[in-house]
């Protein structure tokens, strides 16, 4: 796409650039390399044989396609996990002799995450990425959103979202900006604890739910005057027990990454020691410490998963799996052995969210399993 188009994106996003070879997670390994269509007649028609032959013996067509525009083809990958175009150095063999134009849609775009909303392309960073993590949360300022308008270019659109769509009518999609707004603001909140915040968010979104189902006219007027210092019960009791459950859960023979796999071996045995009342206090302290970490991961996913219609049932499983997402990072620093430096807990959070945050698979066994065991309907 070559036309300027309307964006809204964190301040940050511009500052991203791909750091390839000395990337210490390469988003090359690991994980399936799709191509799509155009790519794929662009490598057909390549003059050089021999870059030609190589690309041919690599790439087969996908014949269980979904979008030609993201899997018509894909990668062949052997059994060590890596891309075969990457060199020993782990530089893109594509990108350095035939240029970036010859990127897949799936290669330009990672770590970029782009949704459109109406109108409007909402872009930001993923922090599956090292570099991409290292932007997202290392500074303590706020995270800050703006308006632009320029080129998209090469990209795969993640979600949509029409904001007036009556088949989504039970889901309120009506009320996504004011919604997704008044909860980045209770998670910006910096008078409050991040365990008080995300307390906060749970009531809010299910009084929002409530309001919307039984009170329809009055919830914007709602939203607008949701007290965000308002104190409240624990949403959801997150419990030790129930930590453990959904980190059984996990299919450790499908994660490729090895420190991820030690990490909840680690925590899975720790969590059946004595020692988890000193370990507690430990988490505790770690997430006071470092609060604008949690609170800028929070916010980046609050934005780039659409925020609370990130699930397809209701709003407050968007909610749930928000709340499954922070409890799982923290109680794995808590648990795992690692030190609370601020360089060991966004290399985790990126570790965490490359393994978990795109297994789809897994979030919707997590989704039911919590469900069921708090009877939520």
């Amino acid at each position: 796409m070559n036309k300027l188009v309307k964006k809204r994106q964190p301040k940050y996003f511009n500052s991203f650039k791909c750091i390839g070879g000395k990337c210490e997670d390469s988003c090359c390994i690991g994980w399936d390399v799709d191509i799509d269509k155009s790519t794929f007649n662009q490598y057909e028609n390549i003059k050089e044989s021999s870059i030609k032959e190589f690309l041919k013996g690599n790439i087969i067509l996908n014949k269980e396609c979904e979008d030609f525009e993201i899997d018509f083809g894909k990668v062949s990958i052997k059994e060590n996990k890596r891309c075969p175009f990457l060199d020993e150095d782990n530089y893109c063999i594509i990108h350095s002799k035939l240029g970036e134009e010859y990127l897949s849609n799936v290669c330009t775009s990672f770590p970029r995450v782009v949704n459109k909303v109406d109108n409007v392309y909402e872009v930001s960073l993923d922090v599956a990425c090292p570099e991409a993590a290292r932007i997202v949360l290392w500074s303590g300022e706020k995270i800050e959103f703006e308006e632009v308008k320029e080129n998209l270019g090469k990209h795969i659109i993640l979600n949509r979202l029409n904001t007036s769509l009556e088949e989504l009518n039970w889901l309120p999609v009506e009320f996504f900006y004011e919604i997704r707004n008044k909860s980045i603001q209770i998670m910006q909140n910096r008078t409050l604890k991040v365990e008080d915040r995300i307390n906060i968010l749970g009531d809010f979104i299910k009084s929002v739910e409530n309001e919307i189902d039984f009170n329809y006219d009055n919830a914007s007027k709602f939203i607008k005057e949701y007290d965000i210092n308002k104190k409240v019960r624990e949403s959801l009791n997150i419990t030790t027990d129930l930590i453990k459950n959904i980190a059984e859960l996990i299919d450790l023979e499908n994660i490729t990454s090895e420190e991820f796999k030690k990490d909840t071996i680690s925590l899975l045995n720790n969590l059946e020691s004595l020692s988890y009342l000193k370990e507690n206090i430990s988490l505790r302290d770690t997430v006071e410490k470092y609060n604008f970490i949690f609170e800028n991961y929070l916010v980046n996913f609050m934005y780039n998963s659409l925020f609370p219609y990130s699930e397809i049932e209701s709003i407050y499983d968007g909610y749930i799996m928000l709340l499954v997402r922070y409890a799982l990072i923290k109680y794995y620093l808590a648990f795992s052995n690692k030190n609370s430096s601020k360089e060991e807990v966004i290399k985790f959070i990126q570790v965490f969210s490359k393994a978990i945050g795109h297994h789809k698979t897994y979030l919707i066994k997590v989704l039911n399993y919590i469900k069921e065991e708090y009877q939520i309907i």
